[in-house]
C-alpha cells in the first residue's frame, strides 16, 4: 500500500497492490469543506475498496528503500 496526501490536505491517494499478484486497488479520497469527504476509486469498484481498506492489516516493519 501507497499512501499520499496533498500538502492542502483536501486530497488523500491510495495505492494497494496485492501481494504476488496482480490485483490492484486505488482511490482518491477528497475532503471539502461543507459537502463532507468523497471518495473516488480508479479502475477498482467502491465494494472491493472499502473491503481492502477495512481489511488492511498494518506492518510493523520499516519499508525497504526504493531507488
Amino acid at each position: 500500500m501507497t499512501v499520499k496526501r496533498s500538502r492542502d490536505g483536501k486530497r488523500t491517494w491510495l495505492y494497494g497492490q496485492e501481494l504476488g499478484g496482480k490485483d490492484i486497488i486505488s482511490f482518491n479520497l477528497y475532503r471539502f469543506a461543507g459537502s463532507g469527504p468523497m471518495l473516488k476509486w480508479c479502475e477498482t469498484s467502491s465494494a472491493k475498496v472499502i473491503e481492502s481498506v477495512l481489511g488492511i492489516e498494518p506492518s510493523t516493519q520499516k519499508a525497504a528503500p526504493t531507488s
